[in-house]
């Protein structure tokens, strides 16, 4: 399970905002997750309070998860389409070649800091 390998470098990455900040706590951490990549959601949330727990700055935030939809470029005709929603396939031509054009990316968009 590779995703809390990812979650404890996000924690490290939010420390040091942390830090450079002078902050002592972090509401809410906010990542976009493609659709392309071999992370699994519901696997970050489960495993985020875990990690969290290791962290005073974390303690009691909330992972915020965005899924980013894969698009797919038909190497064929050009067609742009969603690629988990037509299954790979092309809608137009139905062919499998493709180039992914989004939905790759594993980011942390935001870390939210509630002003008292």
């Amino acid at each position: 399970m590779h995703e809390l390998t990812l979650l404890f470098g996000i924690a490290e990455q939010v420390g040091r905002v942390v830090k450079e900040n002078d902050l002592d706590h972090v509401d809410a951490v906010v990542i976009d997750i493609g659709e392309a990549t071999a992370i699994i959601p519901e696997f970050m949330q489960d495993g985020y309070s875990v990690v969290s727990d290791d962290y005073d700055f974390l303690r009691g935030s909330e992972l915020i998860i965005n899924t980013v939809t894969a698009v797919g470029r038909c190497r064929e005709c050009g067609c742009e389409f969603p690629i988990v929603e037509n299954r790979g396939l092309c809608p137009e031509c139905g062919s499998f070649d493709k180039d992914i054009i989004a939905g790759q990316d594993f980011i942390i968009r935001e870390v939210r800091i509630m002003e008292e």
